[in-house]
């Protein structure tokens, strides 16, 4: 008859995350980073207030954009990689770049982002999620009746909803890790945030009183 295994008298605990660094575990790291609900990897939908239709990268990518969807799933869903506090490239489904034509369309396929893909936010002062989005030409985007988007629209704004160029913003998803912190804050105000936070997130009391309550294993955060 074969011998029962041993089990040994394991008592664990999770200590933190998964990670070292995480905002829903310190939100605290992420409170200085300006524009910090639209950091990189951050998951966005523009809805016109005038034609109240969402921004759409056609067949998800590869194609021009427009301004005529009712509702808005993956291929209206935008991925951002920050540049700095308000610029940004707009990544797509299909992972292509949104870029600026010569004739102030818009199109999803350059691979790698440059000039003609970065683009800047512009928020309401009275409402943070509407926002203008100034292309690098310098004038604004716009939903034309049409239902095309284009780069064209040089007025000022009340922020009304008869302007084609103000956008109801969505933030469907974000990221909050250590590349959002050296992204965010840029290098040399991260580092000592970074050190300061790995040099006292876990320490040594940790793990006394952890073996003084009775507890033989523990695992700790990687990162």
């Amino acid at each position: 008859m074969a011998a029962s295994p041993r089990r040994l008298p394991v008592r664990a605990v999770n200590l933190g995350g998964w990670l070292v660094t995480e905002g829903w575990i310190q939100p605290s790291l992420f409170e200085g980073i300006p524009n910090k609900d639209l950091l990189d990897g951050t998951q966005l939908q523009f809805r016109s207030v005038k034609l109240n239709k969402y921004v759409a990268a056609e067949n998800g990518g590869g194609a021009v954009l427009v301004a005529n969807r009712p509702q808005a799933s993956g291929w209206e869903t935008f991925k951002l990689w920050r540049v700095n506090e308000t610029a940004f490239n707009f990544k797509v489904f299909g992972n292509q770049f949104v870029g600026l034509q010569s004739d102030g369309s818009l199109v999803a396929t350059a691979a790698v982002p440059r000039r003609p893909e970065t683009f800047r936010l512009v928020r309401s002062p009275g409402d943070k999620y509407m926002m203008r989005i100034m292309a690098p030409n310098g004038r604004f985007l716009q939903a034309n009746e049409d239902g095309s988007l284009t780069a064209n629209y040089d007025q000022s704004t009340s922020w009304g909803d008869d302007d084609p160029s103000v956008f109801a913003v969505k933030r469907v998803a974000g990221l909050e890790g250590e590349y959002q912190i050296c992204n965010g804050y840029g290098t040399a105000k991260a580092t000592p945030i970074l050190r300061n936070h790995w040099s006292t997130y876990i320490v040594e009391d940790d793990f006394r009183f952890i073996s003084e309550s009775g507890l033989t294993a523990v695992r700790i955060p990687v990162g």
